[in-house]
């Protein structure tokens, strides 16, 4: 496991007490309320999350990956009602993953599936159309935004299983439910969709 050398929540401390966190910022995050079934988030998209989030994404700090797999490890290890056996990220047009030049969300998949002994795969789910950022639209744009650009290339890989998807952020959970209705109507048994955060 890879440790910065200073809290990647406030940049200051250089006593990590758990994750990427010291102590002030752990006491600052807010658990997210798990107030539906099948869209679950660690944390509420504020403060040191949020920085967390943005470092890794936007400031190409990928060792962030194995931490946060490493959150949602302990917090499946929780919640033993989350059963799966196949891991799936959110998958990036092949346009944005070129400019990004990787997919955050498949490299968490990726150590979440080495910690749980359980199949990652990135080639499962796809997105077909490359269509607008979902930042800055409202709740009905942003379903409007999502429909129908997944597809499920691979049908048989998900018949009857249990399936984890794996995400940054949750903001209206349009694009969870999007991939939700996606992996069922393709055959999954259950479908569950899990986040860092809760915005």
């Amino acid at each position: 496991m890879v440790f910065p050398e200073r809290c990647i929540g406030c940049g200051r401390n250089t006593s990590i007490e758990k994750y990427c966190f010291c102590r002030d910022c752990l006491a600052h995050i807010i658990p997210a309320p798990q107030s539906n079934r099948y869209i679950l988030s660690l944390a509420i998209y504020d403060g040191p999350v949020q920085k967390a989030i943005h470092a890794f994404k936007y400031e190409r700090k990928k060792w962030l990956a194995k931490i946060f797999a490493r959150w949602m490890s302990d917090f499946l290890s929780v919640h033993p009602e989350i059963e799966f056996d196949i891991i799936l990220p959110v998958p990036l047009h092949l346009v944005r993953e070129f400019h990004r030049s990787f997919n955050q969300s498949w490299m968490m998949a990726y150590h979440l599936g080495k910690l749980k002994k359980k199949p990652a795969r990135p080639d499962i789910l796809t997105k077909t159309r490359n269509n607008r950022s979902q930042t800055g639209l409202t709740s009905n744009e942003r379903r409007q935004n999502v429909r129908d650009v997944y597809r499920v290339k691979r049908p048989r890989l998900i018949e009857n299983s249990k399936v984890l998807v794996i995400d940054d952020v949750c903001t209206t959970g349009a694009t969870a439910e999007e991939v939700y209705r996606t992996l069922k109507n393709a055959g999954a048994k259950k479908v569950y969709i899990l986040t860092i955060a809760k915005a």
